[in-house]
């Protein structure tokens, strides 16, 4: 037995209620070009365009190459942030300080905004020569560990919507070919992309639906990086996300 739909407000804003209806089908469906969205609202092609223009202007749908539409970043939060942030950095806190202490460095939590990464906590190193707390910060998602694992786990043509505005076409194309980089080897790594003489490591912390809600990272000396200590680094962080996403689940 299906349940019954209510009934329309005696005030239907029917704008509103053509976009809300575009807003499900991009949440349901994998794609659709403009004449699906006119057939399956029953309007013409060009209030359909004009719909699909303007959720695209509010990061509700992205529009890839093949000029069709897609849920865009805006929904994409909608569905991977289910917890407030606050909510997240209460249960992230005491697992960032116990990979803090086990890999004796600073490590953080941080989440995606648009084309940056905010930093939402930090757990400092207590090492004399430290990288320190980086709580409330905000960087170019794509120079950042965590970013860069963030922007992985996007459809290529969020990517392009966050950043192509500021990227020019050969850098956008040298951005895709890194972040297949980074979804292949599961980690992030900066070193010296946002500060010289600063490495980082970042994975991805996923829900219970393996969406990447959010990324954990340790900042180091980068003399403290070589090559031979990766594999120590990544599965400390890998633990801490995979005991982060059982909580969050």
């Amino acid at each position: 037995m299906t349940a019954a739909r209510t009934p329309p407000p005696a005030y239907l804003v029917d704008a509103a209620d053509k976009a809300l209806q575009l807003v499900v089908l991009l949440q349901t469906t994998e794609s659709v070009s403009v004449s699906e969205a006119a057939a399956h609202l029953d309007v013409a092609r060009s209030t359909a365009h004009r719909l699909l223009a303007t959720l695209r202007h509010r990061e509700f749908a992205v529009q890839s190459g093949d000029r069709r539409y897609r849920a865009g970043p805006a929904l994409r939060r909608t569905v991977a942030r289910p917890r407030s942030t606050s909510a997240l950095v209460e249960l992230a806190a005491p697992l960032l300080r116990r990979l803090r202490d086990e890999v004796d460095e600073t490590v953080h939590l941080v989440v995606l905004d648009g084309a940056e990464v905010v930093f939402l906590h930090s757990e400092e190193s207590r090492q004399p020569l430290r990288i320190g707390s980086r709580a409330g910060a905000r960087l170019p998602a794509r120079h950042a560990s965590g970013g860069k694992v963030l922007l992985a786990a996007l459809e290529p043509a969020e990517v392009d919507a966050r950043l192509g505005g500021e990227l020019t076409a050969t850098e956008l194309a040298a951005l895709h070919e890194q972040l297949a980089g980074v979804r292949a080897a599961g980690y992030g790594l900066n070193q010296g992309d946002t500060e010289p003489g600063i490495s980082a490591i970042g994975v991805p912390v996923l829900d219970d639906h393996g969406v990447a809600i959010a990324a954990v990272s340790v900042s180091v000396p980068a003399m403290r990086l070589p090559r031979a200590r990766l594999p120590e680094l990544t599965g400390a962080l890998r633990r801490c996300a995979a005991d982060l996403t059982s909580l969050a689940g």
